[in-house]
C-alpha cells in the first residue's frame, strides 16, 4: 500500500522566493492511529508472550531507554535502530563564560535500522484526492465478511 499524500501551499523559503513567493508542498496522510493496546496485542498473537507480558517488556524498555539517555549512552533496539541525546545551546563569547544554564532542552534523535532503512526507501506515494477520507483500517466486525 502507498504512503498517501496531499498538497500544502505555504510560504516559500528558497532562494527564489522573489519571484515565487508560495510554492506547494506534499504532507503525509496518516491513515489511522495503532493504540498501544492494539500495538501489545498484535506483537502478542505473533509469539508465546500475552499481551499483559509485552505491556511490561515494553514498560521496562522505556524505564531503560530513560536511565541510559540520561547517562548519555546510545541505546540499540536491534533491528529497530539507535536512540540518542542530542544537545545544543546558545553561545558564549569565551569558555569560561559558557554556564550550563545555556544549554537547550535536549533532544531524543532515533536513527532507524536496517529493515526502517529498507522500508523508507521501497515506500511509495499516491497523491490524495480531494475530499477522500483516508480508511480507517484494520478488520471489519461485520459477520458478513468473514
Amino acid at each position: 500500500m502507498a504512503q498517501k499524500f496531499k498538497l500544502i501551499e505555504r510560504k516559500n523559503l528558497g532562494k527564489d522566493n522573489k519571484e515565487n513567493p508560495r510554492k506547494f508542498y506534499a504532507q503525509a496522510v496518516n491513515n489511522g492511529y495503532v493504540s498501544f493496546d492494539e500495538l501489545c496485542g498484535e506483537i502478542a498473537e505473533n509469539c508465546t508472550l500475552t499481551s499483559a507480558d509485552v505491556k511490561a517488556v515494553m514498560d521496562r524498555m522505556n524505564y531503560i531507554l530513560d536511565k541510559n539517555l540520561r547517562a548519555g549512552r546510545i541505546v540499540q533496539f536491534g533491528e529497530i535502530g539507535n536512540f540518542r541525546m542530542e544537545v545544543g545551546s546558545t553561545g558564549s563569547l569565551t569558555a569560561k563564560a559558557f554556564s550550563t544554564a545555556q544549554i537547550k532542552t535536549p533532544k531524543i534523535v532515533f536513527t532507524p535500522g536496517g529493515k526502517l532503512r529498507t522500508t523508507r526507501a521501497l515506500t511509495t506515494f499516491e497523491r490524495q484526492v480531494e475530499g477522500e477520507v483516508p480508511a480507517a483500517g484494520g478488520d471489519s466486525e461485520s459477520p458478513d465478511e468473514i
